[in-house]
C-alpha cells in the first residue's frame, strides 16, 4: 500500500464562502444573532491591569520619579534601614534612589521596602 502524502496548498479548499458543488463551506451560526456580537472594547470591560498602572506599587513609584524620599526597609526579622534621596528609575523587582549626602546611586531591592516618604 502506498502512503501519498498530500500538500496543505494542494488539498481542496474549504475556505471559501461556497464550495463549487454550491455546498456553503463554513456552516451557518449555530446560536441566532451570534453575528451581531459586539468585539470587547475599553468602554465595555474594564481597563487590564498591568506593571504600569497605578493600582500597583511599581505603577505608583513610576509616577513619583524626580521625588525626594525616603524609603525603610526591613533587613532580617527587626532591623530597620532607611535611605533617604531623590528617585531615580522604578524597575520589576528593585527602585533607583540618588543620595543626598553623596550623591552615590544606590540600587534597592523592591521586596524589603516597607515603607516609602515623600517630600513635597
Amino acid at each position: 500500500m502506498k502512503n501519498s502524502y498530500t500538500p496543505y496548498y494542494n488539498l481542496p479548499t474549504c475556505y471559501f464562502e461556497q464550495r463549487p458543488n454550491g455546498v456553503p463551506a463554513v456552516p451557518p451560526a449555530v446560536f441566532p444573532g451570534m453575528d451581531q456580537l459586539q468585539p470587547i472594547t475599553p468602554t465595555t470591560q474594564p481597563q487590564a491591569l498591568t506593571l504600569e498602572s497605578t493600582e500597583y506599587l511599581n505603577g505608583f513609584l513610576r509616577t513619583q520619579i524626580g521625588k525626594k524620599c525616603r524609603i525603610e526597609f526591613l533587613i532580617g526579622t527587626g532591623t530597620l534601614l532607611d535611605k533617604t534621596g531623590t528617585l531615580l528609575s522604578v524597575g520589576a523587582n528593585f527602585i533607583t534612589i540618588q543620595q543626598v549626602e553623596t550623591d552615590d546611586v544606590i540600587v534597592c531591592d523592591f521586596f524589603s521596602i516597607k515603607f516609602i516618604t515623600f517630600y513635597y
